[in-house]
């Protein structure tokens, strides 16, 4: 499990603990995080390819994608 992964599950069972999260509520995770201010996360433009790119196989930098990973 990704430390990212880890952190969030670690703050789910301490709000389930405290009583302030019901577990599989998704209502109950909107209402608590409603208050939070969200900032929009600026979108990037495509990149632009060339006629004829070259093959290029990019490994997936998220751990939390790649379920063999720890």
């Amino acid at each position: 499990m990704c430390l990212a992964c880890e952190q969030d599950a670690i703050w789910f069972a301490y709000l389930e603990s405290r009583g302030l999260l019901k577990p599989d509520d998704p209502a109950a995770v909107e209402a608590l995080f409603a208050t939070f201010p969200v900032q929009p996360l600026p979108v990037q433009p495509e990149p632009q390819q060339a006629a004829n790119p070259p093959a290029v196989s990019a490994k997936n930098p998220f751990s939390c994608d790649d379920p063999t990973a720890e």
